[in-house]
């Protein structure tokens, strides 16, 4: 019995990712993450029993161990085991790991090999050291237990989820124009356009430019009263354009779109990030899979952010394509970190663990190819002759002083009007909320070609904020 609870208490700790978005998600994480159903629960139990039952058999195994080299390689493994534990701990968990770093790394390596070498030398000792350890975490497993089943019921239950789901519009558009609008993560105008490394080839960004308005002193998206307010409550640039007749949809990922604009939606799919979301997911099967994947962190956080792109980028062509739609928000989390692009093969990849910068400028060659997929998709379908092509970005590279000692808090912005047009340059400085205006304009007819749209942008300044914050949060 007592075995078990300590095995049960080393399980529930390796599984602290999957233990706290199950469980603990108690703040606006809730937010940016799928509805908790009964699966996660379900999994999170049965990895946790599962883990533990490996645990006590490993156990057992070892009080069978009569020669001294076993009983060595036994303390080894038990505190492998529990060092194993404790770290993801303190992954899972800031306050942890903000403890662990008044050592630091090497510190933590200096007490690691300690442990073993200890273990080692002295195993009996060692493994009544590591067994109270381990009870003294089993109060941890219980509650989790506990809590899980108490969950399952409540989910079990049935809570109503009252929102409103997007729904097409019965009568067609006023007119044929339509704006496909990409937005597109940490998209940094200076690595973009002003110091591009030598060897990053951006063949279709560099077309849209030569084709479009562009404007390099583009602030991101930001509140000069730095107050939050909810969207569902407020007009928003998807209402307004179906009130004009137009209907809307949106692709996106990390807010969720369909739960909060569903009213003024025609259409809408959104995916989580792997920031909020690596261990949950819609059936059994899959969450068994993804919290087990949570024990390898950089790989599996590559293969569902890949696993994401990819989603999206399906679902993105596909609505960009779809003529039904007069306004398209495309919201795609590229180039943003970690890279998942191997540009060598052209493909996808779950192994691009390149030094800081490199899989940026790997992702940066991604969404080359997105937009390069995007403008085939419309040509296809025969809709270029009235399509605008709008990209932003929702911020800065956030990484980019690690990178090569500068940051740059301005972002990209090109319009590219059906047809393609003059290359038009604008240098005054302006928020990227000003795209709600110029979209709605757009489709109004107010502005035909970018010589319109640089006019249009030139009467909507915004001075630059006088500084960031550390958060690069900017005050005005």
């Amino acid at each position: 019995m007592v075995d078990a609870l300590g095995c049960l208490a080393l399980s529930t700790l390796c599984f602290s990712q999957a233990r706290s978005e199950a469980l603990l998600s108690g703040d606006w994480g809730f937010y940016n993450r799928v509805a908790l159903g009964a699966p996660v629960i379900v999994a999170l139990l049965l990895n946790l029993v599962g883990l533990a039952a490996v645990g006590f058999l490993g156990v057992r195994v070892m009080r069978r161990a009569r020669r001294p080299g076993w009983s060595r390689l036994a303390a080894v493994a038990a505190a492998a085991a529990l060092l194993i534990a404790l770290n993801f701990a303190r992954i899972t968990h800031p306050t942890v790991d903000r403890w662990t770093e008044a050592i630091g790394r090497p510190g933590l390596l200096a007490v690691t090999l300690l442990v073993l070498a200890a273990s080692f030398g002295w195993p009996r000792p060692a493994l009544r050291a590591i067994r109270r350890l381990a009870l003294i975490a089993s109060p941890l497993a219980v509650l989790t237990l506990a809590h899980g089943l108490w969950t399952f019921l409540e989910v079990a239950a049935g809570p109503v989820w009252r929102r409103v789901d997007p729904a097409p519009l019965s009568a067609g558009p006023p007119s044929l124009r339509r704006v496909v609008w990409l937005v597109l993560e940490e998209l940094d105008q200076r690595i973009l356009f002003e110091a591009r490394p030598t060897g990053l080839a951006l063949p279709e960004i560099d077309r849209l430019r030569q084709e479009s308005l562009y404007a390099d002193n583009d602030l991101e998206l930001t509140f000069r009263d730095g107050k939050t307010a909810r969207w569902s409550t407020h007009p928003n640039v998807f209402s307004q354009a179906r009130a004009m007749g137009y209907d809307t949809a949106v692709i996106g990922w990390l807010l969720p779109y369909p739960r909060v604009l569903g009213a003024s939606l025609g259409a809408a799919d959104w995916r989580s990030s792997d920031a909020h979301e690596q261990t949950r997911a819609d059936t059994l099967g899959q969450t068994l899979w993804n919290q087990w994947g949570s024990l390898v962190p950089p790989v599996h956080v590559r293969r569902l952010f890949s696993q994401t792109v990819a989603e999206l980028g399906d679902l993105a062509i596909r609505t960009t394509a779809d003529g039904r739609f007069g306004l398209v928000l495309l919201h795609v989390p590229l180039p943003r970190p970690p890279g998942i692009y191997d540009r060598a093969a052209g493909r996808l990849t779950t192994r691009n663990f390149t030094r800081t910068g490199g899989g940026y400028l790997d992702n940066l060659a991604l969404a080359d190819v997105l937009i390069a997929d995007l403008r085939r998709a419309i040509e296809r379908a025969r809709l270029g002759d009235r399509t605008w092509l709008v990209v932003s970005g929702d911020g800065w590279w956030r990484e980019a002083e690690r990178y090569d000692g500068h940051m740059d808090h301005r972002v990209p912005f090109l319009v590219r009007p059906p047809e393609g047009g003059r290359a038009t340059h604008v240098d005054a400085a302006f928020n990227t909320l000003a795209a709600h205006d110029l979209v709605l304009a757009i489709l109004r007819g107010s502005i035909m070609d970018t010589s319109d749209a640089a006019t249009w942008l030139t009467r909507n300044p915004m001075a630059p904020p006088r500084r960031y914050t550390r958060e690069g949060l900017p005050i005005y």
